[in-house]
Parts: C-alpha cells; sequence; structure tokens
C-alpha cells in the first residue's frame, strides 16, 4: 500500500524568522588636524628674497638665504600617456638637483654610499603647479632651509624656461644612517664643509 506524502490540510509548519544580522553604526573618520588653507604660490622674485630661518644645528650656521640651480630639458621617456612629465619624474628631478648642490660643497654622494653610510631621504611632499611638455627646458633651484644634527631640510622649486613659470615646490627632510640604517649624527667632517659654504654663501 502506498503512502501519500502530502500533508494534511490542517497541520501548519512553523516559519522560519530570519533575523537580520546586526550591523555597527557608521563610525566617523577622525581628524587629527583641521585641513590647512591653501599655500599661495610665491614668485621667483619673492623666493629670492625669502630668507632661511636660522635654526640649521651646523656649527651655529643658518639655512641658505640663496639657491643653487641646476638646469635641464625634458625627455620623451619622461612623458605619461597624456603627453606631460610623469609625476613620479619630479621627484627624480629634485634629488639631481640636490647631488649636484652636494658636488658645489664638496660632498660627493657616491663616496659617502661606499662607506656603508648615507644621506636618506626621509620627507618628500611635492606640490604640482603645472605641467612640463617634451623639449620644455627648466631650472631646478634647491638650498637647504634648515634642519638639526642629524637631518637637513631641503626646500626644491621648478621654473620652466625662460619665461621662470612656476611648475612644482617641493620640501624634503634628509637623515644621515649609519651602517645599520639608524639615524646618527651628522659626520664633523660634512658638518664642517656645509657649515662652511653656508658661511660663504651669506650675503656680505
Amino acid at each position: 500500500m502506498l503512502q501519500a506524502f502530502i500533508s494534511p490540510a490542517h497541520v501548519r509548519f512553523p516559519t522560519a524568522r530570519v533575523q537580520a544580522p546586526f550591523l555597527p553604526p557608521p563610525v566617523a573618520f577622525p581628524t587629527t588636524q583641521p585641513l590647512m588653507p591653501p599655500r599661495i604660490l610665491r614668485s621667483l622674485a619673492a623666493v629670492k628674497r625669502c630668507r632661511s630661518p636660522a635654526f640649521l644645528d651646523l656649527n651655529g650656521g643658518k639655512g641658505m638665504s640663496e639657491f643653487h640651480d641646476v638646469e635641464f630639458q625634458v625627455r620623451d621617456y619622461e612623458l605619461d600617456q597624456y603627453g606631460v612629465v610623469n609625476n613620479a619624474v619630479y621627484a627624480s628631478y629634485c634629488q639631481h638637483g640636490r647631488h649636484e648642490f652636494f658636488e658645489r660643497i664638496g660632498i660627493n654622494c657616491d663616496e659617502v654610499a661606499r662607506t656603508g653610510e648615507s644621506l636618506a631621504l626621509s620627507e618628500l611632499s611635492l606640490k604640482f603647479l603645472a605641467p612640463l611638455r617634451s623639449g620644455d627646458t627648466f631650472v631646478v633651484k634647491v638650498r637647504i632651509s634648515g634642519g638639526s644634527a642629524v637631518r637637513l631640510i631641503f626646500d626644491h622649486f621648478i621654473f620652466k624656461l625662460p619665461n621662470h613659470e612656476p611648475i612644482l615646490e617641493a620640501k624634503g627632510t634628509a637623515v644621515w644612517l649609519d651602517k645599520n640604517y639608524r639615524p646618527v649624527r651628522i659626520p664633523p667632517e660634512m658638518r664642517s664643509k656645509i657649515a662652511q659654504f653656508l658661511r660663504q654663501e651669506e650675503p656680505k
């Protein structure tokens, strides 16, 4: 005798209740400080006139009031798909300017690296003002604007020639590292070269 697998009409099966998952209230992203107001672009004349703060701890020396200039020309392989210099390339421009500046002081970065120590970049902030394109000639202006016993702070400005159109502002911090990549005081001979250069650079 076959049994029919049909539930009687008078039997009701309990319906399962689906409970919605608990969702925590949205959390606002914390802000540690208010947004900074927009910076005012300084002209080339204003950049030349500004004085650096006197807190560079290098034998009582001060930051530089003048800049070391290095001229470049944009190369095709530095462009991105939009036909302008790729943003990442500007960090290389700034680095080249700093190396040329050190050569002027009498510090060879390659010789420093061979000792196992280094003056390593720990921070670099870039503010892009206008693009560069293939064939453009421009100048990178670099100076020491401050620092301490273990670090140097650099100002960088890039201007398109010949009209000195502002292209980029950048500020970088370089820290002297020992062979174990730990921050140490800048060696006395290096400090002496920098301090001597800053004293010679001061206007008479």
